[in-house]
This record gives structure tokens, C-alpha cells and sequence, in this order.
């Protein structure tokens, strides 16, 4: 069930769960926030001086070196050999997923549009979760979800008639970034289904060694010239590239698997509705783009189909808690 228990919250979510276990995921989704509300200005800074393949093979390259540096790479190697075989599937989809699709819809739509949009549009994610868990994870789906996703795509329309000044017509950049959110959602609830026991860092050096070898499969069928794109990259660009890789990537998904695993998906999946706020505050004290009335308006719908959720009160069966219980493993 899709439930976020107002007047009873945190108990009946962390009952059983320990207080240092509570405390790590709850700095690890604000770290996850923070982070996360850099992606977009970084990546429209990027696009400027890289095509968007380019960007998508350094960034997951980057990922994967800063886990290296972090974990060592011959003990990431053995307890990725030691995974029980039926992890390497998912583990699979979620490098096709969110570390090769996700990125390849993004920055082609980041550089087509603004990263204000792509900060709103990337709020859709939330929708997308919820009816993936209502399909994948057998959640019981409600009339509060109902409401909570009619808000939403209320909050994208307005933003998709400019304020309702222009006729309905999604931009093909806009297009991209909501197709992303949707497979990022999707290696979300991969995660939570197959992979909530895995460490983290496993997840980030499959996830960017399946980027990669995406990357040289397709690259040899594509007039593209990623060494010229290289020399030619500004020396002032390298501080924002090296943010972008470290924060953006590495911190920002480290943190977000930590906080999924230690806490509720749905918990997370509400709290990090708020780097909607930040990211757009972020984006326009570093890109001085404008933040217009309809931008507003559309993301309070936005955060308003998310916080429907939490005020509906809605609280799980017993069965449903033994369960969840059950499922949270040796790190409860």
C-alpha cells in the first residue's frame, strides 16, 4: 500500500526499526535532496561545451572512478562475485534503466529546455513510482491516488500551456525530460523490488560499467568525435564537471539508495519532491533563469499531489507491516 501516516508518522513506519537506522536514512535523504538539486544547473552548464553523449559517458565515468576511489576496486569485484546470481538481472535493468536510458532522455532534453523544467517535470517521477508499485509491487491503489496523480498532471499542465497563454503542446525537450523521470522511476522500483539488501556502491559500479559498455556499443554507429569534444572542454568548466560527477552523481544516488533502503519508499519518495524547491532556487541563483507565475503555480500543484498522500492519514494492515517487517532484512 502507498501510504504516508500523518498523525501516526514515524511510528507505525519505523516500528521495529532502530534509532541509528532512522538517523542514516534521514541524513542520508536530506544529503540526497541537497545533491540532487545541482543535477540540473550542472548538467545545463555541461551541455554547453558537450553534446549530450559526451556528458552521459563522462558522468557515468566519473561515477564509477569515484566509487572506485571510495570502496577499492578489487573488493567491489569480489562482493560483486559473492551476489547471489539473482541479483545480476536487475541489477542489469537498472544500468539499462537509470544509468543508460534515464541520462540519454535527459540531457537532450535538459539542453532543448530550461533546468527550472527539468527540475519541475523531473517531479513526475513521483507519479510514475506510484503506479509502477501499484503494477510491480502489488500496492492497493486508492482514491487518494487518484487525487494525488490528477494534481500532478494537473501542476505539468499548466506548465505545458506556458500558464495556459499558449495552446497544449509539449516541447520536445519537455517530452525527453518527462520520458526520463518515467525510466528513472522505473530502476527505482527494480531497486526496491529485487535489490533493497544490496550495498549501494555495488549498485553505482554496475550501474556505470553498464552505462559504459552501452556507451562503446553505440558510439562506432554514430558520427561522433568524443577526443575533440575533450580538448576542446574549457579549463573553467573542469571545477563544475568535477561537482557534477562527485555531488550531482556520486553523492546524490549514493545517498538516494541509502535512504530507500533504510527507509519507506514512499517516506522517500515525498521528501525528495522537495529538491523541487531547491533545485529551482539553485537553477536561478546560478543560471539566472526566470522563474515565471505559471512555473509556481504549476509546481505547488506538483508538490501538492505529493503532500495528498501524507494528509490522507492512510495506515497499513498488520499484515502489511509484518511484512514490510520482514522484508527490511539484517539492516532493520
Amino acid at each position: 500500500m502507498i501510504h504516508i501516516p500523518l498523525q501516526q508518522w514515524p511510528y507505525v513506519e519505523w516500528r521495529g526499526k532502530s534509532v541509528s537506522s532512522r538517523s542514516i536514512g534521514g541524513i542520508a535523504l536530506v544529503v540526497c535532496i541537497l545533491a540532487a538539486s545541482t543535477y540540473n544547473t550542472f548538467a545545463k552548464i555541461l551541455t554547453e561545451s558537450l553534446s549530450p553523449l559526451s556528458l552521459f559517458f563522462i558522468s557515468e565515468l566519473l561515477t564509477g572512478l569515484f566509487v572506485i576511489f571510495s570502496y577499492g576496486l578489487m573488493p567491489i569485484i569480489r562482493k560483486v562475485i559473492q551476489l547471489p546470481r539473482k541479483s545480476y538481472l536487475p541489477l542489469l535493468c537498472i544500468g539499462l534503466t537509470n544509468g543508460t536510458i534515464a541520462p540519454l532522455l535527459l540531457f537532450p532534453g535538459l539542453k532543448m529546455s530550461t533546468a527550472v523544467n527539468a527540475s519541475l517535470f523531473g517531479n513526475m517521477e513521483t507519479v510514475f513510482l506510484i503506479i509502477l508499485a501499484v503494477i510491480v509491487l502489488h500496492e492497493h491503489f486508492h482514491r487518494e491516488h487518484m487525487l494525488s496523480i490528477t494534481t500532478m498532471f494537473a501542476g505539468v499542465l499548466v506548465i505545458a500551456l506556458r500558464g495556459f497563454t499558449e495552446g497544449l503542446h509539449l516541447y520536445p525537450g519537455d517530452i525527453l525530460l518527462i520520458l526520463s523521470s518515467l525510466s528513472f522511476a522505473t530502476g527505482s522500483v527494480i531497486f526496491r523490488k529485487y535489490l533493497r539488501h544490496t550495498e549501494p556502491h555495488l549498485i553505482l559500479f554496475i550501474r556505470g560499467a553498464v552505462a559504459v559498455s552501452c556507451f562503446f556499443l553505440i558510439s562506432p554507429f554514430l558520427s561522433y568525435t568524443l577526443i575533440e569534444e575533450i580538448r576542446a572542454f574549457p579549463m573553467s568548466m573542469i571545477p563544475v564537471l568535477l561537482g557534477f560527477g562527485l555531488i550531482s552523481r556520486f553523492l546524490n544516488i549514493f545517498s538516494f539508495y541509502e535512504a530507500l533502503d533504510r527507509l519507506p519508499v514512499t517516506i522517500v519518495s515525498l521528501f525528495t519532491n522537495m529538491t523541487v524547491i531547491s533545485s529551482i532556487i539553485f537553477a536561478a541563483w546560478i543560471l539566472h533563469e526566470p522563474i515565471l507565475g505559471y512555473h509556481v503555480v504549476g509546481g505547488a500543484f506538483l508538490i501538492l499531489g505529493a503532500l495528498i498522500l501524507e494528509l490522507a492519514g492512510m495506515h497499513p494492515s498488520t499484515k502489511h507491516l509484518e511484512v514490510q517487517h520482514r522484508t527490511r532484512g539484517p539492516r532493520a
